[in-house]
């Protein structure tokens, strides 16, 4: 299996070489909506993250979906992925690995209540600077928990316990997903495009400030996108 590269959810610009925030989607009504706070760590040109950065909310998906497997709620193609080096699931990367494989090689390897899981990428820049820049929620945790995850089950039976670890992320998922409300973005799965070479890269980013040029926040993030990656951007 070779190298491939996704696009940031918001913004378009190619994820290889950064750093992303990966959301877990569920299906409902026709549409996709967040089933979990952000799992942040590198691109890993598999269409999925390592470098996983773990901390409460990665404890709480792994263990959610550990249980489901034991249950049967939860079900994968074993064979499928031991074959690719993500079963066992030893760690959240492993499951994210399995997940992927939903979006890039057929729907049926990891399978949630009869429904494929599957993610949502974010350029880290992009998902930082924007949470970074808006107004902190003046409601409860609890009610800003239910205005971004209250449409999936599966968020709900995630965290299920106490937020209080978890208002960071909370705050975080409202802030990104209020700003993609006002540009009337979809939650969509991230989808591989092949390599992105120094020309893709450069097209992307161009793109990106030209779509967003009326926004100071993501012309910031676009920067400190461009600073992460400065080096593939050049021709080699």
């Amino acid at each position: 299996m070779g190298f491939y590269d996704c696009r940031c959810m918001a913004t378009g610009v190619s994820l290889k070489g950064a750093d992303a925030a990966l959301v877990l989607l569920y299906e409902a009504a026709g549409e996709y909506v967040p089933s979990s706070f952000a799992i942040k760590g590198n691109y890993n040109r598999f269409g999925s993250i390592d470098g996983v950065e773990v901390d409460a909310n990665t404890r709480l998906v792994l263990r959610f979906f550990l249980d489901g497997l034991r249950s049967g709620t939860f079900r994968v193609d074993e064979e499928y992925l031991v074959g690719h080096r993500c079963f066992p699931i030893r760690n959240i990367e492993d499951l994210l690995q399995a997940f992927e494989r939903n979006m890039n090689d057929g729907p049926g390897h990891a399978i949630l209540q009869g429904q494929p899981v599957v993610f949502a990428l974010i350029a880290r820049a992009v998902w930082e600077t924007i949470s970074r820049a808006a107004r902190p929620p003046d409601e409860p945790v609890s009610a800003v928990f239910h205005r971004t995850l209250g449409a999936s089950p599966v968020g709900a039976a995630i965290y299920a316990g106490p937020l209080g670890e978890l208002s960071v992320h909370v705050g975080e998922l409202a802030a990104i997903d209020a700003f993609r409300r006002s540009r009337g973005l979809a939650w969509q799965p991230s989808e591989a495009t092949g390599q992105d070479y120094p020309e893709e890269m450069r097209r992307y980013l161009i793109e990106a400030r030209q779509a967003f040029a009326d926004s100071v926040t993501i012309l910031a993030a676009l920067r400190r996108y461009e600073e992460e990656v400065a080096e593939l951007l050049k021709d080699q």
